[in-house]
Order: C-alpha cells, then structure tokens, then sequence
C-alpha cells in the first residue's frame, strides 16, 4: 500500500502542460497489489482482480487487474505530471513499447522484497520485476534509439512501493522466517533487499527514486477483524513494527544518497496521512473505515469479492477501504493534485477532503524539483515573522531575533533575524521552486539586486494588515512594504532590462503571510480596535487591506499569487500558558477565528480571480496541517508540542528568548515550536512541503 507522508507536510512538482516539455517523461513501477495495474492478470496465481466489482469505477466500468474499483496511486501521479492517466502493466499485450516510454508497470499483487513473500502465491518477484526492467531497457533503445532511450532511463521517475505482504502474508503467517529472525532483523534483511535492488536500478541508470514505507498495516480490515482480544481495534503491534520499519527505510535513503553520484532517492513514510485518514475519516468526507466496500468489508479480496454478493456497497466513495486489503480509489486519489479529470473536492476543513493519498509520493517529488527548468524564476514575499528573513535588524524596533540562540540550526549556526533555530517557511518553498536556499531580507545590506533578482523578502516581524498592528512594536507597515516593492522593481529593471525585469515579476510567486499579529498582538492586546470593531467586523476590514494589497501588486505586474491564511493561534505555546481556566489547552475561541478569518480569504481569492484577468491568485492554508502536528506530534516525530524549545518554553520571543536560560532545549526537532510564538525549523519544513504540495505546485504548470 501506498499513502502519504506528512511529515510536513508533509506532499506535484514538476506538473506540465501539454505544450511543455516533460521534465519527468515517463513513471517506472515496482511493487506489490498497492501499484499493479494487471500483471498477475497473465501469470499463473490465484491472485488476480481482473474481473467485476474490481474496477467498477474505472473508465468504461472495466475491471484491470488493479486491486481497487478505479485507479491507483501511480496513475494519480502520472496524471499529475502531465503524463498519462494510467500506467500499464508490462506483462498486458494490450500495450506496446510505445506505451511503456512514457510509463510502465512491473509490480506483482501478492510480492514482497523476500523471495519467500513471493513463492506463497506464485508471483512475480522483485528479481524478476528487475529483470523484467532491462528487458524493457533493450525494447525502449530499439524504439527510440541509444541517445533518447538513455535520457527518458535517466529523468524517469521510479516507484516502489511493497513491504506490506513480507509481514501480513509471510512472516506473521508461516514459521519459517520467524525460526531465522526476529521482527527487527527480518526488517533489517528486507532493507538489504531494498538496498541491492536500487544499486542495480542505479547501475541501470535510474537517478529519480520514491521508494514508500509502510502504512498502519494493523488497521487494515482483515486485521482487525482477527484482532478479537483487540476489540476489533487496530493491530497495533503491526503498526508499530511499520513505524520502525519506515524509521530504518529513512536511514537507508540517507546513505544511498550519500553513496551514490546524482541519486536522489526519497523515503515515501506513508504513514501519518493514512493513520490520519483511519483516525479522523470524517475529516476526509468517509463514513467507513473498519471494514471494507466489498462483500461483508472483513475479509474478502480478489475471487472471494464477488459482485454478486448483495452486501457490497453501492457508493465506495463512503469507504476507506474497498477490499479488506485494498484503499477505494477515492482514498487513493486523496494526496494527487487536482486535475481536470480528478473529481475530489478540495478540502480546507469542515469535512472535505484534503490531502490526497499519494501524498508520500507527491511531497517527496519536491527534491527533484531543482532539476527543472524554474517556471518561476523568483519567490517574493510580504508579511511578518513567519517569513521575515531580518529586516527587522535594521529598524528601531525591539521585535529582533538577531542573536543566539536564534539560528543556532542555521548554515554556520548564524543568526539572521529569522524567528527560529533555522530556515523559515519561504526558505523551503524557494528550495523547493529549485532556486536558492534561503530568501534574503531586501534591507539587509550584504545583499544587493543580482540576490535578490531570484528572491527577496520585505516582511517585517510583529506587523498586520492594520496599519495599528504595526505600530504597536514600530515595524514595516504592509503599505510600507508595498513601496519598497516598488524600488526593487526599479532596481530590478536597471539590472536585467526592463523587458526581462517585466517577465521576472510576471512569473515569480508572490507570498503573503500576515494576519496573526492583528488579532493577538493588537485587537485582543490593545483596546483601540476591540472598540471600534466586533471581531466579525475587524476581520472584514482586515479582508478589505488584504484585498487591497493584492490589487496593488496585481498593477503592478504580479500575476502567480499566495494569500496565506492563518493557523491555529489558539494553540501558541504564549496563548496556551496564559489559558489557566482551560486547563493550559488551546484557546478555541482563537482557533474558530482563525478558521473563519481563513474562510474570508479563500473568498476572497474566489473573488479575486474571476475579477482580475489573467491572474493566479490561491489561499494557501496551514491550519489543519499545523493542528495537526499539535494534536498527534508523535506522527511527526514531535515530543513537546505546549511548550516551546527556548528557555522555559511557555512565554519567551525575542530578547526574553536567552541563550543564556539553563531551561532551553538540546534538541529543536523534538518541539514543535521553537519559541513561544514560531515554529521550528523542522516544523516549517513539513508545512513549507505541504503548501506546495497541496497549492504551490499549479504554479509549475
């Protein structure tokens, strides 16, 4: 099975349009049943899924040999690259060579990476899916020649996504591996497999690598229909040894990527979104989630899920599940960008669906974006310290963080006047669009035009929308930040050209990220605005400037724009502490207004694109990822989540925040927060890949 990893975030980058060149010209698939579009359909095995209710859902109603009632995961991608909107199996002689340049499938339902796995029910195994492959190597360089065949070999995208069958088919059903090892040492001797199996795909000459980890494997139906003494609940014994199978499955990535020139080779940890998913199904628009569509739903899958059987469900859109294996289209589809033919609704809370399911796969596409040709060739930001890079160090103002232990994470553990131990959001997001590292303040003077041509940030900590917010700590109001926009683009023009200069702004990405500060630091800190306006009423006014800054930037030139929305500030280590009649929890009358601040500005981007022609303009929300990480940071590899790294934790920013403070921590990536009011580095990285997956990637189109 594959699902999505949300470390992050947590999730297509390399999207194209038909017109485009393909940057990722064809996906390669290894796998088990999660990713087999119908091999077994021509092999000798009682595993198979070619015949009806499989693939009732399917274009054509037409059962493929896929074990689900439509499509699979690596369908979702394909489309998402621009490539196609299936990937065929190799061994269907429906297909030729001229289907398979631009996308094949190897994988077997019922294998695993031991050979043992394979031989229970007669499939294919990985050798074999291997050898399979540079047959398929000969047939590509006769079609399209030595030179052609090499470069699609090389840009290709390569999935593997098994594991699962190794431990629920073989080792907790048949002695045999039980006798030679413990969990934790077959683990380690189906790593090894793994490791062989892409240093010969890499001597192949595959560079372009997603390999998955496991899901909750314990709450898959047919598991907990035998969990009795269990309740029926999750095996979480199974799902335990997943978590520490993907933990090694991470360690392996690191190493070969160290090893070998030119990999990049990522770990698809799949199972925080889909643990999610069994945990929260109404999140996500499901009503079913113990037992599967098929049949009774318990234990039924390939011939023993008959659509003859009255009990199948009629809308497998309700469930989780299809077979008692096996995800229902809908849940395979939830982590792949939205496309023309994709019929998922995208979810921004109140219970639709968000995150679609290869989320894994999508996220981790995010370290091959650098190899692109940049469809956006600047990341230009406005806000506050959730994306000020140190402006602030060059005002008369006390909100700084120009000094240890701020940036002790940072490159040479500097401190920029970033608001955390290291990078910040805009950071990530930059890497990510393949340009620089970092986003650098426009007033800090180590830096000049020929920086900030391919990014620059004008943000200012402790500002808002209101221009009341902002002179609460004497910071960069957003007009103010509009005007100096307006210089750079003078300066920009005198170095490029004013016709390159035009192009620049034209396609960059323009980030706004602002808002908390209006409503913590002024409306319910100050009295002036708490007695002019309701809170309904000042977030209409803070609307109204927002929807004013994006008209200002839209004349002049700016066209690819991102309206941050606000997360959970509730949930802040500063309003926590001061929450002693709730018990220290989150402050939910916070949180609700965040969600119906947020609700505005997705209206409000509605509006603004049916009215401003030829503008991309899209909300980018970080509250339910955020929540999140604050209500289960153990997915996350979080351990503090109500208190801060930095000093005590409960109420330190800025200069209170001392390296001095004996109470500071060792370690900022078990925290969620860094000081009382910012996020970790590590925190930003999982939400940065999470709003380019979920948002950020139509720019790349």
């Amino acid at each position: 099975m594959s699902l999505a990893w949300l470390l992050l975030f947590t999730q297509v980058l390399a999207v194209t349009n038909s017109e485009a060149e393909h940057n990722i010209p064809a996906v390669i698939v290894f796998g088990d049943s999660s990713v087999d579009s119908g091999n077994n359909n021509v092999i000798a095995t009682v595993l198979k899924s070619n015949f009806k209710p499989y693939g009732r859902d399917f274009e054509g109603g037409r059962p493929t040999g896929r074990f689900c009632n439509g499509r699979v995961p690596p369908d979702f991608i394909a489309e998402a690259l621009g490539i196609k909107r299936t990937i065929p199996a190799y061994l269907d002689p429906a297909y030729t060579i001229q289907d398979f340049a631009t996308g094949v499938c190897f994988a077997s339902a019922g294998t695993g990476y031991d050979n043992a796995t394979a031989a229970v029910l007669n499939v294919i195994p990985l050798w074999k899916e291997l050898e399979m492959y540079k047959e398929y190597q000969a047939k590509l360089r006769a079609h399209l020649g030595v030179e052609k065949a090499n470069e699609i070999i090389g840009e290709a995208l390569y999935l593997m996504s098994l594991g699962t069958n190794d431990f629920l088919e073989n080792y907790y059903v048949f002695p045999t591996r039980q006798v030679h090892f413990t969990v934790s040492r077959y683990q380690d001797f189906l790593l090894g497999i793994a490791e062989n199996f892409i240093r010969e795909l890499y001597a192949l000459g595959a560079r372009k690598l997603v390999v998955t980890g496991l899901v909750a494997v314990g709450c898959l139906p047919l598991e907990r229909v035998t969990n009795i003494l269990g309740h029926h609940g999750c095996n979480e014994e199974y799902n335990n040894v997943a978590l520490s199978f993907n933990k090694k499955l991470d360690n392996l990535m690191t190493k070969l990527n160290r090893e070998l020139p030119q990999l990049k080779a990522a770990p698809g940890n799949a199972y925080p979104i889909f643990n999610d998913i069994i945990r929260r199904p109404s999140a996500y628009g499901f009503e079913v989630v113990e037992k599967a569509c098929c049949s009774t739903g318990t234990f039924e899958m390939s011939y023993l899920c008959s659509d003859k059987n009255p009990l199948t469900c009629t809308d497998a859109d309700k469930y989780v599940f299809w077979d008692a294996f096996h995800p229902t289209e809908k849940t395979n589809r939830i982590h792949t960008p939205k496309s023309p033919y994709t019929k998922t609704q995208t979810m921004e809370g109140h219970g639709k669906i968000t995150l679609l399911l290869c989320l894994h796969i999508v996220v981790h596409l995010l370290s091959l974006v650098a190899t692109t040709g940049a469809k956006v060739p600047a990341v230009i930001v406005f806000g506050d310290s959730s994306v000020d890079a140190g402006n602030n160090n060059f005002i008369p103002t006390i909100a700084r963080s120009n000094f240890q232990p701020y940036g002790r994470d940072f490159a040479g553990g500097k401190a920029t006047g970033r608001f955390c131990n290291g990078r910040i959001p805009t950071d990530f997001i930059s890497e990510a669009f393949g340009l620089k590292h970092y986003v650098p303040a426009y007033l800090d003077p180590k830096y000049n035009i020929s920086d900030f041509a391919t990014g620059v940030t004008f943000a200012s900590a402790a500002t808002g929308y209101d221009n009341a917010t902002s002179a609460v700590l004497s910071v960069i109001p957003l007009w103010k930040q509009l005007e100096y926009y307006k210089g750079y683009q003078k300066n920009l023009s005198a170095y490029l050209g004013e016709s390159k200069a035009k192009e620049t702004i034209a396609e960059a990405l323009h980030i706004m990220s602002l808002g908390t500060n209006d409503f913590l630091e002024n409306y319910y800190t100050m009295p002036g605005r708490a007695s002019q306006f309701t809170p309904q009423q000042y977030q209409t006014f803070l609307a109204g400037i927002a929807e004013n800054c994006i008209r200002s930037l839209y004349g002049l030139g700016a066209r690819k724009i991102s309206l941050g929305g606000l997360p959970p500030m509730g949930c802040l280590p500063l309003e926590r502490t001061t929450n002693i009649a709730g018990g220290n929890d989150c402050v939910d009358r916070y949180n609700n207004l965040a969600l119906e601040f947020n609700d505005r500005l997705k209206n409000l981007t509605i509006k603004l694109n049916q009215e401003l022609p030829g503008i991309k303009l899209v909300f980018s929300n970080p509250y339910y990822i955020m929540l999140n990480i604050i209500r289960r940071p153990e997915l996350y590899g979080f351990e503090s989540t109500s208190v801060a790294c930095c000093a005590t934790g409960m109420f330190e920013m800025g200069y209170a925040c001392s390296r001095g403070q004996m109470f500071s921590c060792s370690d900022a990536s078990k925290y969620v927060f860094w000081d009382s009011f910012h996020p970790t580095e590590k925190t930003n990285s999982i939400v940065a890949k999470y709003v380019v997956l979920r948002v950020l990637y139509k720019f790349l189109q």
